[in-house]
């Protein structure tokens, strides 16, 4: 019974791909990637939980509550609420950006601004590593869920039809695909997490439940250093949510800067599962549920509340939850080699060259979660110490500051290779986050080597407010610039 609904789901989200393209413009690269900047609030709203309703919050936020308790939702829930005010002020002005220069990515709009080839190839080599295990952490998670819940014991065979699946939605209508897919993925979501909990009060007193956490807390306490590095976390990750890859890709398709604004008034309502979800992982620890790791707690706890049929639901809706974030992740991947890495590669093969990175890109993913699951695993705990770097080129952009573009370059090499060199090496940094410590020199080299100049005065036009740099603010002479 379990299977059969699970393949409904899974059916019914390729149906709704199909639909999806009906409101496709242009069979255009443009199109393939920002849907026409034609999306409104409502899109751009379930766009943005993709990253947080991902399959990430059914294995590692509640396996991090099981093993850490109060400690790591305080850590989860201050950044991703904190995001939400800094993603207020700032991704409006980043679809301006996007929409001023005619950009379909995030490269290229710094290629645009600051009038540099090198500064375009750095930024998108940049995301593209520290993006390489956003997919396999995907499929990583959806074969521990599905083969926990006995949908499919074959992971290779998994694997194979999940990435067929994002490859389908990808080759329909692009972005538009994934827009659509969101809403039913978040929908179906959090009808889950409402059945469960329901089936858990039937049975334990959430109060007792949460108690587990406090008792814990007291037994234990918070040492200065750990505080310290909470409080960073909190802090870079915050400023570094609003400008990840996906997001920036998701804002991009909006139809104004107003949009962006409104959707990001009603952000904080994602959160309203995560009581929920630790809820879960306190009736796994009370109930001494058989657990292989921590990560387990979702999955074990569903297994003892839910009937069969249910849990195919469940499965469905984990699935739809990686899905939704590899087909982000893919064409992000794709658009960054077709588009800014190829060197003049016309717009008409652009969508074609994507999509053959994009086949690439799954098969060395399902290989890595395989094959060398620990690499990844540094990899992806090392992502926003990698993404988080472009900052001081969105605020300089944003606030027109004029600055050298090999200053840029530099400044986010030294930050890459400080956070992660710490990071790796495990040098003592008194509890502050290596990723904030490698932003502060970056920072430091661009302000230092940079020779930035005031703002130069803001122009209007229809109705939105924006900035223009000069176009022979180069390290080259203007003859070499990139075109769009």
């Amino acid at each position: 019974m379990a299977i059969i609904f699970f393949i409904l789901i899974l059916t019914a989200s390729i149906i709704v791909a199909i639909i999806s393209k009906r409101r496709a413009g242009a069979q255009n690269i443009k199109d393939y990637l920002t849907a026409s900047r034609s999306f409104g609030s409502i899109f751009i709203f379930f766009l943005g939980i993709g990253e947080t309703y991902s399959i990430g919050m059914m294995t590692a936020f509640p396996g991090g509550i099981y093993h850490s308790g109060y400690p790591f939702a305080s850590w989860f829930l201050s950044y991703v609420l904190l995001a939400y005010p800094v993603g207020y002020f700032l991704t409006p002005r980043i679809w301006q950006l996007a929409r001023n220069t005619n950009a379909a990515t995030v490269p290229d709009i710094f290629r645009k601004v600051f009038n540099s080839r090198a500064l375009e190839i750095t930024v998108a080599f940049n995301i593209i590593f520290f993006m390489i295990p956003w997919a396999t952490i995907q499929f990583s998670g959806l074969t521990l869920v599905l083969s926990g819940l006995n949908i499919v014991s074959s992971r290779w065979l998994l694997m194979l039809t999940a990435g067929g699946i994002v490859f389908l939605y990808i080759a329909i209508s692009g972005i538009r695909a994934s827009a659509y897919v969101s809403v039913m993925k978040d929908l179906l979501v959090l009808f889950i997490i409402g059945t469960i909990v329901m089936a858990l009060l039937r049975t334990d007193n959430p109060a007792t439940l949460f108690q587990i956490g406090t008792d814990e807390l007291h037994n234990t306490g918070i040492t200065g250093r750990q505080e310290s590095f909470a409080m960073s976390t909190m802090f870079f990750q915050a400023i570094g949510m609003p400008i990840f890859p996906l997001s920036c890709a998701y804002i991009m398709t909006a139809r104004s800067a107003r949009t962006v604004m409104r959707a990001q008034i009603f952000m904080p309502l994602y959160m309203v599962v995560f009581p929920f979800m630790m809820l879960i992982a306190f009736y796994a620890k009370y109930h001494h549920l058989a657990l292989t790791s921590p990560n387990d707690a979702f999955i074990e706890t569903v297994k003892t509340l839910l009937p069969p049929a249910m849990i195919g639901i469940v499965a469905g809706g984990a699935a739809l939850s990686a899905l939704v974030v590899l087909s982000g992740t893919c064409l992000v991947i794709g658009s960054l080699v077709a588009r800014n890495l190829v060197p003049g590669l016309p717009e008409k093969h652009q969508k074609t060259t994507s999509q053959m990175v994009i086949m690439f890109y799954i098969v060395v993913s399902m290989v890595l979660a395989t094959m060398v699951p620990t690499l990844v695993s540094h990899l992806y705990n090392m992502t926003y110490f990698g993404v988080t770097q472009l900052l001081p080129c969105f605020l300089l952009a944003i606030l027109s500051v004029r600055v050298r573009p090999r200053a840029l370059c530099a400044g986010i090499i030294l930050g890459d290779a400080l956070g992660c060199g710490l990071y790796l090496s495990g040098i003592d940094t008194l509890g502050i986050n290596p990723g904030l410590i490698g932003l502060v020199a970056n920072t430091a080299i661009v302000f230092l080597t940079g020779n930035c100049q005031r703002p130069q005065k803001v122009r209007h036009h229809a109705e939105q407010e924006y900035i223009v740099i000069e176009e022979n603010w180069t390290d080259r002479p203007l003859s070499t610039s990139s075109g769009s």
